[in-house]
Parts: structure tokens; C-alpha cells; sequence
């Protein structure tokens, strides 16, 4: 079982995400903690081919490595295919509008022992018709959940802290700690609003990127489809972990402490 973090964070971890096999061998040798599978052009957290997943738990034995599922349905039909040296396993909360609903679909995947469950929160909650943020957090604890990922649904350009003010953000990860969460935010982020957040002294566990480190694209509104750019990579990997950074997240027994 991996513990999760219970202290509050002062160098966040880096997830960045990849969707394929190319692009995570870019990034696998530049230290960032997770590497995360997902199809950006298909929606926030659209799956890879499996086939991907596999070619890389063979590729990326040591890395530590995240699969997004989607939402319900894909999640439910796909969950049972994720590697079992994977990490984590991401799942979207679009449509489901009661803690019943949620937690129904969370007891109902069947993820492999030691594939962790991050469950999935939008801050945009309303156009993704679903609960918002405090309520999943909610459930997450209620269930002995120790993940739970903050995203944004709509891919438009508006970023995670346009949807929840810092306050807000605040007041989340204040929660989630108290009750030992372990807390990603993500949704079109960028670095100096990263290091705004860090200024305010609120800081999640660890950070989830695409955007922010592609090549920008003819259509600047979607750069998150472009091709992944190492040294975008490597800035955010260094604003965040100005010396050696800590490990990506401690095996069984010890909370992570920086």
C-alpha cells in the first residue's frame, strides 16, 4: 500500500501527462514522479490504447506510471486492463450527481490490487453534470479513499483557479490533509499560476500538466494536443524542485516528509 502524504506539501510532485509511447520516453529520464496516459484530443481524462499501457509497464518497469480511464463507462469496460505495476488509475466523475452514484461506480471497478484509485473532481462541475469538488472530496473520505485529483472538464482555455478561487483551493486542501488526502490539481495550468498558488502557500501534493509543457499549435485555445516539449518539462520540473526534490511518493510505512 503506498502512504500518502499527511503533511503539508512545501515541493509539490510533477505528474505530466503523455499519450504515447514516444512522448513517454521523452520525459521518462527527466525525473518528474508520475507519468500519466491520456488521449488529450478526446476529451479531459479519454483513454489511450490499452495496448499503450502495456508496451509501457514493460518500457518503464520503475517508472511510476498513471492511467486515465475516462469517465463511467469507459472506466467500467477498461478498469480490469490496466497493468498491474502500474500506480494509479484515474476516473472521471461526469454524470453522476449523488455520493451514491459515485461511490457505486468507484466499488465497481475492477482495477488491479495494486492499481491505485484517484478519483476525480471538476472544478467545473456544472458542465460536466456532477458533484462538486467538496462533495467528492467528501466521499473520498468516506470510502477510505487517499487520492483525489482536482481537473477541469471543459478543455477551453480556463484554468483550474478561473474555476475555484485560491480560497477555495485552499479550503480543499486544508480538508483533504486533515483527513490524510493526498491531493493532484490540474486543468489548463500554467507555470507562473502554479507559482502564484505556491506564493500564497497553497500547495497540492502535486501538480498534473499537459498543456503548459506542448509546443504551442496553429489553435492556441487547444495546446495541449501539440507535441510535448522536454524543456517546458524541465522548467516546470525545476520551479517546482529548485534542489533535489524528494522522493515521488514513499513506499509502505512512512509518510513522505520534505
Amino acid at each position: 500500500m503506498i502512504a500518502p502524504n499527511t503533511a503539508p506539501a512545501s515541493i509539490a510532485q510533477l505528474l505530466v501527462s503523455v499519450r504515447d509511447i514516444s512522448e513517454a520516453s521523452l520525459v521518462v529520464s527527466t525525473g518528474i514522479d508520475v507519468i500519466d496516459f491520456k488521449e488529450p484530443h478526446d476529451g479531459p481524462l479519454a483513454p489511450v490504447d490499452p495496448a499503450i499501457w502495456m508496451s509501457a509497464s514493460v518500457l518503464f518497469p520503475h517508472a511510476s506510471l498513471s492511467a486515465a480511464l475516462g469517465e463511467t463507462r469507459s472506466a467500467l469496460a477498461l478498469a480490469a486492463r490496466v497493468p498491474p505495476n502500474f500506480r494509479f488509475a484515474k476516473v472521471g466523475p461526469s454524470g453522476l450527481q449523488s455520493a451514491t452514484q459515485l461511490e457505486r461506480v468507484w466499488r465497481s471497478l475492477a482495477l488491479p490490487p495494486n492499481v491505485e484509485l484517484v478519483p476525480v473532481a471538476y472544478a467545473d462541475h456544472k458542465a460536466a453534470d456532477c458533484l462538486d469538488a467538496s462533495r467528492v472530496l467528501a466521499s473520498a473520505i468516506t470510502t477510505n479513499r487517499r487520492r483525489l485529483l482536482i481537473d477541469t472538464f471543459c478543455k477551453n482555455g480556463q484554468s483550474l483557479s478561473e474555476h475555484l478561487p485560491t480560497a477555495q483551493l485552499a479550503s480543499l486542501l486544508s480538508d483533504a490533509r486533515q483527513a490524510g488526502v493526498w491531493v493532484a490539481f490540474a486543468g489548463s495550468i500554467k507555470l507562473p499560476e502554479a507559482l502564484r498558488l505556491h506564493d500564497c502557500g497553497v500547495i497540492p501534493d502535486c501538480w498534473g500538466v499537459r498543456g503548459d509543457v506542448c509546443f504551442a499549435t496553429a489553435d492556441s485555445s487547444q495546446p495541449r494536443t501539440g507535441q510535448l516539449d522536454v524543456d517546458r518539462v524541465n522548467r516546470w520540473r525545476k520551479a517546482l524542485k529548485p534542489s533535489v526534490g524528494c522522493p515521488i511518493i514513499p513506499e509502505s510505512g512512512s509518510p513522505e516528509r520534505h
